[in-house]
């Protein structure tokens, strides 16, 4: 039982030294994430259109 306590506590001690981003930072995050996302979307869709494309040439 000592032992879950002791985690616990060094759990508790690791959250209050975490620094946070603030809401700034996490609209331009997941902004960037959306953005990579969407642009890899694009970029493999127009690569398996293009293979699709050469393929029902042969």
């Amino acid at each position: 039982m000592s032992k879950i306590k002791k985690f616990f506590g060094e759990v508790k001690y690791e959250l209050k030294e975490t620094t946070w981003p603030t809401a700034k930072e996490m609209r331009k995050n997941t902004l960037t994430v959306f953005g990579v996302v969407a642009f890899f979307a694009v970029f493999f869709f127009g690569v398996d259109s293009l293979i699709t494309f050469l393929l029902n040439l042969l």
